[in-house]
């Protein structure tokens, strides 16, 4: 299996974080709040949560200076598995495009 997208829209939750790598790519991290009402079963559901995105190269340069907290965005990319320095793992999902909504 190949397929691997997702697209989500949210809130940014807290002012984003930018590093250089020692390579020198840049990247952002940061989070946003999706909620939203979805149809299952023919019944309404309220869904949500958090969503960690993280941003590499020209896109993470991007937004170095137009990216702050309460922005709401549609992001899409893929998503992978991290696991934190203390063993806990998270999804992440990793921005390939990111438009302000």
């Amino acid at each position: 299996m190949t397929e691997n997208f997702l697209r989500l829209s949210g809130v940014v939750t807290e002012k984003p974080t930018f590093k250089v790598s020692p390579s020198g790519v840049e990247h952002c991290n940061f989070t946003i709040e999706h909620r939203s009402v979805q149809k299952e079963v023919e019944l309404p559901r309220n869904a949500f949560c958090y969503m960690p995105i993280a941003t590499s190269g020209t896109l993470a340069t991007q937004l170095k200076n137009t990216l702050s907290k309460g922005m709401q965005l549609r992001v899409s990319g893929f998503i992978t598995f991290h696991k934190s320095a203390n063993n806990v793992g998270k999804l992440v999902l990793h921005a390939q495009y990111i438009e302000q909504i």
